[in-house]
């Protein structure tokens, strides 16, 4: 695992693909897991997966050896997201996501809960991650979108959040504005003949990376192919071809 601020380029497609299991059902999940052990290593949890099984369903990825992205984007009052981000790193969840619209308070609480918890127990904490804008959200006013996501990372990164959740429509801005001082993590990320579905601001992996993104999290793509192995193998080799993986 990179530590803050330092370049994703020496890691490896693996390492920088993040796969989301989307599904409410564990067993569904662990099978998915399992078909993908050993091509990558990190997947991700979300609200609809934690609501149904919550904390087990982080216990028995990381038994599968996986890293876990927990991704609950909390947005609450300060004492409460610091403590969802105790308990984040005490499932020893590697990633965890809040909302960056939460505000500075909120975003040093994050940071602050997630830093004691993991002190406490001597183990790694979570990267934390500030969401900017949703790639649901369209691009009819897409300067306006990329102001507010350099605004919102600007918050970010003044908190101590060690990156950025935001579409790879905005990660060149980002990365003029930022460098290296945030993580940028991009979902949105469709092979070129997939359909873009609910999500509006989407990017292949190859121009995602081009625009300089760290990790690139992809759901359906893979989750929902007939192979999954296969169409996550060829996202990575899409990947791989990209200077820096």
């Amino acid at each position: 695992m990179r530590r803050r601020h330092e370049p994703a380029g020496g890691m490896r497609a693996r390492d920088r693909l993040i796969v989301a299991l989307d599904d409410p059902s564990l067993a569904e999940a662990l099978r998915m897991a399992r078909q993908l052990a050993g091509l990558v290593r990190t997947l991700k949890v979300g609200s609809a997966l934690f609501t149904a099984c919550g904390p087990v369903a982080v216990a028995r990825l990381r038994a599968l050896s996986f890293q876990v992205m927990l991704d609950l984007k909390f947005f609450d009052i300060p004492s409460t997201v610091a403590l969802s981000c105790r308990a984040a790193a005490r499932q020893r969840a590697s990633f965890v996501t809040v909302h960056a619209a939460g505000g500075r308070a909120m975003l040093e609480a994050a940071v602050s809960g997630a830093r004691a918890e993991a002190a406490r127990m001597g183990a790694a904490r979570p990267q934390v991650l500030a969401v900017t804008v949703l790639t649901s959200v369209g691009e009819l006013r897409a300067a306006s979108v990329r102001a507010r996501v350099v605004r919102l990372a600007q918050a970010a990164l003044a908190a101590g959040c060690d990156g950025v959740v935001a579409s790879a429509k905005e990660a060149r801005a980002l990365r003029r504005a930022f460098g290296t001082r945030l993580a940028i993590v991009c979902p949105g990320i469709r092979p070129s003949r997939a359909r873009r579905r609910d999500q509006r601001r989407v990017a292949t992996p190859r121009e995602a990376l081009a625009r300089g993104a760290d990790w690139l999290v992809v759901g359906r793509p893979i989750t929902d192919a007939r192979r999954p192995r296969a169409a996550a193998q060829r996202i990575l080799s899409e990947m791989e071809d990209v200077d820096g993986c």
